[in-house]
């Protein structure tokens, strides 16, 4: 890499081993800023850079909140550098997806009922929060796979709040039946 500091290949080389390796987060960020620089067109490099965060945050729950709007701002960014790159979508989905999964699980082992109800409702929000992103990844994707497991997601969310209203049941009706016949709509 000191020989060749442009080379684009070295550099996701070297990103993809500190990814592997889980150490020195610092370095992998100079790297994907490097890289960035070198290709500021390509989409994958924040998507990256995003899923570093959301790791960042299960290491260090202090900071959880600060990771989070992290992992946002560079999922978000790979739709400014193509609107049509679905995996920026897919991660801010999954990440909050996967956050209202751990405040659901936290809230069934919690005794304590006033910490039950916070739980549940922030739980409620990140759910929502992962609406959006899975919902802009499932109709900019042109991958009828990759529609159908992001369609998984969308009818879970859409169940949960079924009983809030008849969109929230439209919207279980139409990704339930794209899970079952594997066909996106």
């Amino acid at each position: 890499f000191v020989k060749f500091p442009q080379s684009q290949s070295i550099l996701i080389g070297l990103i993809n081993y500190y990814m592997t390796k889980s150490e020195n987060p610092n370095r992998l960020f100079e790297l994907i800023t490097l890289a960035k620089k070198n290709e500021p067109n390509n989409p994958s490099l924040p998507y990256v850079e995003g899923n570093i965060f959301v790791e960042l945050r299960k290491a260090d729950p202090e900071n959880a909140e600060t990771y989070v709007a992290k992992a946002c701002e560079a999922y978000d960014a790979c739709a400014a550098v193509d609107p049509n790159y679905e995996y920026g979508y897919i991660g801010k989905g999954i990440m909050y997806y996967n956050i209202a999964i751990e405040l659901q699980e936290a809230a069934a082992a919690e005794l304590d009922d006033a910490k039950w109800v916070q739980l549940n409702k922030q739980s409620t929000v990140a759910l929502k929060n992962a609406l959006e992103p899975f919902e802009k990844a499932y109709n900019t994707s042109k991958d009828e796979s990759l529609k159908v497991n992001i369609a998984e997601y969308l009818k879970n969310i859409y169940y949960r709040f079924s009983s809030d209203g008849p969109e929230w049941e439209e919207g279980y009706n139409k990704y339930n039946e794209v899970v079952k016949t594997g066909k996106a709509l």
